[in-house]
């Protein structure tokens, strides 16, 4: 699909739709992802344009805003809706792929109506070209007779490991681990990626999406001490919403970015204390009465301007 005439004046979103339309033959869920972060910031676009409150953390309250408005045609309110309830936690084998690209297809008419209604009456995206797909499908008959067993020579985390793997392809199977590790769960091109289950030697669990080897979608760890982190992930780090569970009890549940706490969250105590507020790369800098310290305010700011910088 071509998203090239909105490269200019839509620079970020074209970014996202360009690698929507790049991996949508391959996985699903990531494309589902790129899609509704697509659909996220033309909220906040529009919203912005039309000097309506936004919430910079709650992406369903943008959403209930943009509906009072009523400026969108029914089919893109209904499209918006389908996005931000989308569950791409499921396994890309659950997700309806004809639905996918029928969403892309809207988020193409989305960013269009944008640019005709804020930027240029006269604006024009040129033709739509879909990229043909493949789709192979097989009956569970099909699948059982041809099972079977193989021994290979795998690259798993960086180590060369002779496992069992139990399938007719790549696509799905169970791989036994030197060192009493175990993978059970898709592959492509040789890497975890899609849905699995990994299960290390001294007990840590990691349930949920895989891409290109790394935790990546969401998913949930369970690590040997106890901890556990329920959530989103991307590139094997924490990032996006999810909630931590440390092994003395407690909590904290928002947002996460490079394995740290980044943004609005809520920290539950062991001892039943609660601290609610905003974080910036680990560190807790203030809280939703906007008190803060002198010192916290200077690193708050540096943050800030670091981030627009980058």
């Amino acid at each position: 699909m071509n998203f090239k005439a909105f490269e200019e004046e839509l620079p970020d979103i074209y970014i996202l739709a360009d690698q929507a339309d790049r991996v949508i033959g391959e996985d699903y869920v990531i494309a589902l992802e790129h899609l509704k972060e697509i659909a996220r910031l033309l909220v906040r676009k529009i919203l912005i344009n039309e000097r309506a409150e936004i919430d910079s953390t709650d992406s369903l309250l943008n959403l209930e805003a943009i509906l009072n408005i009523e400026i969108l045609p029914n089919y893109l309110e209904y499209m918006l809706k389908q996005l931000e309830y989308a569950d791409s936690r499921e396994s890309a084998l659950f997700i309806d792929a004809s639905q996918i690209e029928k969403l892309m297809m809207n988020i193409h008419d989305f960013m269009s109506w944008y640019m005709k209604t804020y930027v240029n009456d006269q604006f024009n995206s040129g033709p739509l070209v879909l990229k043909p797909q493949t789709t192979m499908v097989n009956s569970l008959s099909d699948r059982e007779d041809q099972t079977k067993e193989t021994k290979s020579i795998l690259h798993i985390d960086n180590k060369i490991t002779e496992g069992n793997w139990i399938d007719k392809e790549e696509e799905a199977f169970y791989i036994e681990l030197d060192a009493d590790e175990t993978y059970k769960g898709q592959f492509r091109n040789g890497m975890k990626s899609g849905k699995g289950v990994y299960r290390w030697s001294d007990g840590t669990k990691y349930e949920g999406q895989w891409y290109k080897d790394r935790e990546h979608g969401f998913g949930i760890k369970e690590y040997a001490n106890g901890d556990r982190y329920r959530g989103e992930w991307r590139d094997g780090l924490f990032e996006g919403k999810g909630v931590y569970e440390w092994n003395d009890g407690t909590t904290f549940e928002g947002n996460w970015q490079d394995n740290l706490q980044h943004g609005y969250g809520v920290k539950t105590n062991s001892d039943g204390t609660t601290q609610r507020g905003f974080w910036t790369l680990g560190e807790f800098v203030f809280t939703e009465s906007n008190e803060l310290s002198a010192s916290a305010k200077t690193r708050y700011d540096s943050c800030i301007r670091s981030c627009a910088e980058e």
